[in-house]
């Protein structure tokens, strides 16, 4: 491309800009697309967003399976508009009807986005295990935690597949970071100051298999907007800095493990046969109460997914409503 390459002329035709460069190169520009680029209107397929919640909401978001559809054809797609927008807002959903044959949230995740590889393997399984790697393989009570911040990156978006769950007790909670973090900024500018800016080092470790990452318990972009929190207390390392006072980290610490643990702060349901949980790994802190094997099976599938997939899904479904609705104008 020439260093002096400039504009030559631009020409309106119907909605678009014609526009000639001086090499004779001439694009069509959509005037909405330039008007969007400019912040002169809204993106009107862009997510909803994230509505931070400090109690249960007052309509649980459960949605029905056969709504969403397995594929573009049979899906409703008003359904897939609204069933989308909770996760977004919300940071979760429930799928229900979802047929409970093992390996059928491979279909569900692959509808909803790509499957992401970790330790676990793509799909795996959370069950009572004799020998377990992980806390999740037991039946103690899990408290709220995300999941893998010792990945590089750490998975978006956990799906949980019910399958069997006839135990006593083994209810799942969530628990939103959003609103713990905006709480915790309100209680104490100090303790939030010391969850931004002091770095941990996360560890898996089981001997034939290790992977380790660090980062913050809170992390917010350039603009101040918050995108990910990493809680997970079985698995960050101490924190060894010659000279470093700690106290106001772990006050942080305790004050958001507290928070996030306080029924009053978080949902607590119980997941049947057919349940499909999608939530936000780097907003939700998610956790289950203790059960007892012994009274009755209790079996999960899950998987991760990333942010990409929801949200090609909602930006492709609010682009055929409006096609639609333009048809049925003519």
């Amino acid at each position: 491309m020439e260093a002096d390459l400039a504009v030559a002329a631009c020409l309106l035709r119907g909605d678009d800009l014609v526009v000639t460069f001086g090499d004779s190169h001439m694009v069509r520009l959509a005037l909405t697309d330039l008007r969007r680029a400019l912040g002169w209107s809204h993106d009107v397929e862009e997510p909803p967003v994230p509505e931070p919640w400090s109690c249960p909401l007052n309509q649980f978001p459960y949605v029905e399976w056969n709504d969403i559809g397995w594929s573009v054809e049979d899906e409703q797609t008003q359904e897939v508009v609204r069933a989308l927008g909770l996760f977004f807002r919300h940071g979760y959903v429930v799928f229900r009807g979802v047929p409970t044959e093992p390996g059928t949230l491979r279909r569900v995740a692959d509808r909803l986005g790509y499957l992401v590889g970790t330790n676990f393997g793509e799909l795996f399984d959370v069950r009572v295990e004799e020998n377990p790697t992980d806390l999740a393989f037991t039946s103690i009570e899990l408290q709220a935690h995300t999941d893998l911040p010792y990945r590089k990156p750490i998975p978006g978006i956990q799906l949980l597949h019910c399958l069997h769950n006839e135990a006593s007790g083994g209810d799942s909670t969530l628990a939103d970071g959003l609103a713990a973090a905006s709480a915790l900024e309100i209680a104490s500018r100090e303790m939030h100051r010391a969850m931004v800016e002091t770095k941990l080092s996360y560890r898996y470790d089981i001997g034939a298999d290790t992977v380790v990452n660090c980062g913050y318990t809170l992390e917010y972009d350039r603009d101040g907007l918050f995108q990910q929190i990493r809680f997970n207390t079985k698995l960050d390392e101490p924190i060894v800095v010659d000279g470093l006072d700690l106290s106001t980290f772990y006050d942080g610490r305790r004050w958001l493990a507290e928070w996030l643990n306080e029924d009053e702060h978080r949902v607590t349901f119980r997941l049947e046969p057919g349940d499909v949980m999608l939530f936000d790994n780097h907003r939700l802190l998610h956790g289950r109460t203790q059960f007892d094997p012994s009274r009755g099976k209790r079996h999960l599938q899950g998987c991760y997914i990333e942010h990409d997939g929801p949200d090609t899904m909602y930006r492709l479904a609010v682009r055929r409503l409006k096609t639609r609705s333009q048809k049925a104008g003519r």
